[in-house]
């Protein structure tokens, strides 16, 4: 299975420090695995004496579009020789473990792998398509016109990644 692979080109949150370390949970008290390139909605600080500054990560929806970020953990891979085999499509964050998640701002442009789409995967034609978040749990990127009430962005170009793989360029158009 192949995991979703985030690339951070021109976001504000690396010069600003709008980072935010959080766990993600797929209900109220469920810890779950999540791939970097998803979206999550940061909530409420975690207990201070065990998670000092983490917060709880969510699932965002449509009526919850305030405080979402895109998770982008840096990727430790241990084993040197798999570095250049394209590791990072193996890569993913194990429920419980501390996840990065940078908040998204108008203007930001980072690229995600096709893996990080709902249902099809963009192809050259999305080009200049709207995404927005999709439905599933975590919340994956889902190509429309998105509505009026959620974070919005804009595929902006497609770049070969590593084989047949792609990464697609998506620049943030309303967040937060």
């Amino acid at each position: 299975m192949s995991h979703g692979v985030i690339r951070t080109d021109n976001m504000k949150c690396t010069k600003n420090g709008n980072i935010r370390s959080a766990k993600y949970y797929s209900d109220a008290s469920t810890k779950a695995d999540i791939d970097n390139g998803n979206l999550v909605e940061v909530s409420e600080l975690l207990d201070g004496a065990k998670d000092r500054e983490i917060f709880k990560a969510i699932k965002p929806t449509a009526a919850s579009s305030k405080n979402v970020g895109v998770v982008a953990t840096p990727e430790i891979i241990y084993d040197e020789q798999l570095k250049s085999t394209g590791a990072l499509v193996n890569y993913y964050n194990l429920a419980g473990q501390a996840i990065t998640v940078l908040m998204l701002a108008p203007g930001d442009v980072f690229s995600v792998s096709d893996d990080c789409f709902e249902g099809t995967a963009p192809t050259n034609a999305n080009v200049n398509a709207k995404v927005t978040f999709g439905s599933s749990n975590p919340s994956l990127w889902l190509v429309n016109d998105g509505d009026g009430n959620t974070m919005v962005g804009q595929i902006i170009a497609r770049e070969l990644y590593r084989g047949d793989k792609y990464l697609n360029v998506i620049q943030i158009l309303k967040a937060n």
